[in-house]
């Protein structure tokens, strides 16, 4: 029998079911709790113990598809340009399209997908191999309405927006997906053991973070990261099958790098609550971004945090995940970086 997300969905059901009428409600509180393993993926929010303690520079990459990744790659280029290496991180953390960009960063290959991007327009021949553009068929209108929809992040919700993840039926295959992600960034080998990836788990709704010592591709830790409900993946890491990291309270994890002496935070919204309605966010959970700054702070970190937000202009963009972004994002991206050398040496050197 040819094994896909389905038919793994549709078998585990007799081991724990989502609560999918009513998030949050009494009968979903009293809902079976998925069973859980100690695999070393699964770290709680905050992350314990501090990695960044002792550390000097850390580097926070947040989600936002290829709206945020292409301007990530134009930023990060200016500032290359200008003397400023963001790849100098001693610990970095990368999340949905931050997990591409952070893998690409510390591996040195942003230098060589800026020029191809720039000059032979492959980033959206790529992209396309990513997330086919066609029109999603009812059972991904539902998983991508659930992260939309959901109000709270508690465990149950995260789970029940898995559980529609794993039954969407996508485009893609399990394995296709990280194959496309591995021609994407050019490697499978893990870049560094700076760099982290963070997902979360679609059937115990459990964070997971994901570095070198972990022995997971990089193609396949950035699919995961990546695996946005109702669009492609879910991804398997090891046994547990995951959804994109932002599809949490977090979308950009801040908590991994705790402890560090100062932290660059690349963020597509500022944390606020209108993020969902103007496009800049696929999960209607409210997010932590302004209290994980302060968090860092309150620990003696210093930090910068670069807002994204909408492109000159723009009042509201129906997809982040469109390629017609890439071209403005990257020429944005690549202005403000100029604009901010100055600066971001200042901070980063």
């Amino acid at each position: 029998m040819k094994i896909n997300r389905r038919n793994l969905f549709v078998a585990g059901t007799s081991l724990a079911v989502a609560p999918a009428v009513s998030l949050g409600s009494a009968e979903a509180s009293q809902a079976p709790q998925a069973q859980t393993w100690n695999d070393g993926l699964a770290h709680p929010i905050p992350y314990k113990p501090k990695l960044g303690q002792g550390k000097e520079r850390g580097l926070v990459l947040g989600g936002g598809g290829v709206y945020l990744l292409a301007w990530m790659v134009g930023y990060f280029r200016a500032l290359k340009s200008k003397d400023v290496d963001l790849s100098i991180s001693d610990i970095t953390v990368g999340t949905s399209a931050g997990s591409f960009a952070g893998a690409a960063l510390m591996s040195g290959r942003l230098w060589r997908l800026g020029a191809e991007f720039d000059v032979l327009g492959e980033f959206p021949k790529l992209f396309a191999e990513l997330m086919p553009q066609q029109k999603p068929n009812p059972s991904q209108i539902r998983a991508a309405k659930m992260a939309v929809d959901a109000r709270n992040a508690r465990p149950e919700t995260i789970r029940a927006i898995g559980h529609a993840a794993m039954a969407a039926r996508n485009p893609d295959n399990m394995i296709s997906y990280p194959k496309a992600v591995e021609r994407f960034i050019g490697e499978t080998s893990w870049p560094s053991p700076k760099l982290y990836t963070t997902s979360n788990d679609c059937y115990t709704g459990e964070r997971i973070v994901v570095s070198q010592e972990d022995n997971i591709p990089i193609n396949v830790a950035c699919a995961a990261s990546s695996s946005l409900p109702g669009a492609m993946g879910p991804t398997f890491l090891k046994d547990r099958l995951c959804m994109d990291g932002g599809i949490c309270q977090t979308s950009t994890h801040s908590d991994v790098v705790a402890g560090v002496k100062r932290a660059l935070i690349v963020s597509l919204t500022d944390g606020g609550s209108d993020a969902v309605k103007i496009g800049l966010r696929t999960s209607g959970m409210p997010n932590t971004l302004q209290k994980e700054v302060r968090d860092l702070q309150a620990g003696g970190t210093k930090v910068k945090l670069k807002v994204v937000g909408l492109l000159p202009g723009v009042t509201k963009v129906d997809s982040i995940v469109d390629p017609k972004w890439i071209a403005p994002l990257l020429k944005w991206g690549h202005e403000r970086g100029l604009a901010d050398a100055d600066e971001m040496k200042a901070f980063w050197s």
